[in-house]
């Protein structure tokens, strides 16, 4: 039973997590239309405060699932526009910037177990649900930042629409502008969906962040009941793997860039099977 109980938890967390970037997918498009850069990704962060929060108060079991949902989604918004600002960036260095981004992101992961891990292996584990007053605080930082960074873009689109050859903006009345709104929003949806890249794509991380995720989530829940591992110690582990990852985000988008994203890409898909295989066997 005692090993039970921390499946279900984590199986219900992973359908949150899916459920809520399946539906900032849907609502990304159309908000996109309706609000500007800095609006979308303050709502971003401002979800992830709120999530956070609510699992701090120690919340009952169905509102902390939700909690997951609403943290999916506002990672959603912050990401999409996040890697959109950044790929706009002139200069040719677009996969520098991205490269940075994304390792930021896991430099958070790599902090994560070293605050997790005191709380998971304390004598008193009626306070573990403290933990997330540090995600909480880090998010009040990226709601600042976002803020500062990008104040001149929170805000809500004008009630306009592009013209037909794409050369300017012809302002419209509300009813008009929001009909033409909708419209261009399910065109765009329907036109993405038509492109065949998008499907290989999506298999390809459909696989490579199933694997990813589920390794790096169960994998101190392997080591402690199959390895026999010492939870205070062993719980250190996806402190590796973000770091890991935050090497490679900083060090591989040169090579990358300069040998092609298909060589590449299939020298470290190599890699990581052969470590795999060296980990699991």
């Amino acid at each position: 039973m005692d090993h039970e109980q921390p499946n279900s938890t984590s199986t219900h967390s992973y359908a949150a997590n899916f459920l809520g970037w399946l539906l900032a997918a849907f609502a990304n498009t159309h908000l996109s239309l309706h609000l500007d850069l800095g609006a979308l990704l303050v709502l971003g962060a401002s979800l992830q405060i709120a999530a956070q929060a609510l699992r701090a108060w120690k919340t009952p079991f169905p509102l902390f699932v939700l909690t997951f949902c609403l943290t999916s989604i506002g990672q959603a918004f912050q990401d999409t526009h996040a890697n959109s600002f950044a790929a706009g960036v002139g200069g040719g260095g677009a996969h520098r910037w991205l490269g940075f981004i994304h390792a930021m992101y896991m430099a958070g992961c790599l902090v994560a177990p070293f605050a997790a891990s005191p709380v998971a292996s304390a004598r008193e584990p009626s306070v573990w649900y403290l933990f997330y007053t540090v995600p909480a605080g880090l998010g009040s930082v990226n709601l600042i930042m976002c803020l500062f960074a990008f104040w001149d873009t929170v805000r809500l689109r004008s009630g306009t629409s592009r013209s037909a050859n794409g050369g300017g903006v012809v302002p419209t009345d509300d009813q008009e502008g929001s009909d033409s709104q909708r419209k261009m929003a399910s065109y765009l949806i329907r036109k993405t969906l038509k492109q065949s890249s998008l499907w290989y794509i999506s298999v390809f991380f459909f696989f490579y962040l199933g694997m990813t995720l589920t390794a790096s989530g169960w994998v101190v829940e392997y080591l402690v009941d199959v390895r026999d591992g010492d939870l205070e110690r062993v719980s250190y582990v996806p402190a590796g793997f973000s770091g890991g990852c935050l090497l490679g985000r900083l060090l591989l988008p040169e090579p990358t860039h300069r040998y092609g994203e298909r060589l590449m890409g299939t020298v470290y898909l190599a890699i990581c099977l052969g470590v795999q295989l060296v980990f699991w066997l």
